[in-house]
């Protein structure tokens, strides 16, 4: 008896799991729908190239600024890619979309955000199960 409990709750949790990752995924999604801005990223001042380089995490530290047509942001101290950082100091314009509320949240190339849905039809399945088992469990006890 003890088991079927323990299955059920553990059945809500996933659900609960579910709908928490997907819902996050999906504000992430209307965000960046709502207050994204096209730019392009380059070097903030070319005479001052990485701040700081982490080789065991591939990424470096720039100073870099976004030109766009709704004017420019500075962004000091952005986490790239070694990769991106060659180019940018190289002189190259990356293209980016950033958040206009938040300009360190950047899609690269014309990446966007990951749609939910899948962790939103776990968060589903699992709910319907979870209640589908809670009755069977309830008319058990009853009979």
């Amino acid at each position: 008896m003890q088991r079927k409990i323990h299955f059920i709750a553990g059945l809500f949790v996933m659900a609960m799991c579910g709908f928490v990752v997907g819902g996050i995924d999906l504000f992430k999604v209307i965000e960046f729908q709502q207050y994204s801005q096209s730019a392009t990223m380059q070097l903030a001042d070319p005479e001052k190239k990485a701040v700081t380089f982490n080789d065991s995490l591939s990424s470096r530290t720039l100073d870099v600024v976004y030109v766009s047509d709704a004017g420019n942001v500075v962004v000091p101290r952005k986490f790239v890619t070694n990769e991106i950082a060659e180019r940018v100091i190289a002189g190259e314009g990356i293209s980016i979309t950033y958040l206009e509320n938040r300009p360190e949240r950047v899609f690269y190339y014309g990446q966007q955000p990951k749609v939910p849905w899948g962790w939103l039809i776990v968060g589903i399945i699992a709910l319907a199960t979870a209640i589908y088992a809670l009755r069977l469990r309830k008319r058990e006890v009853s009979e």
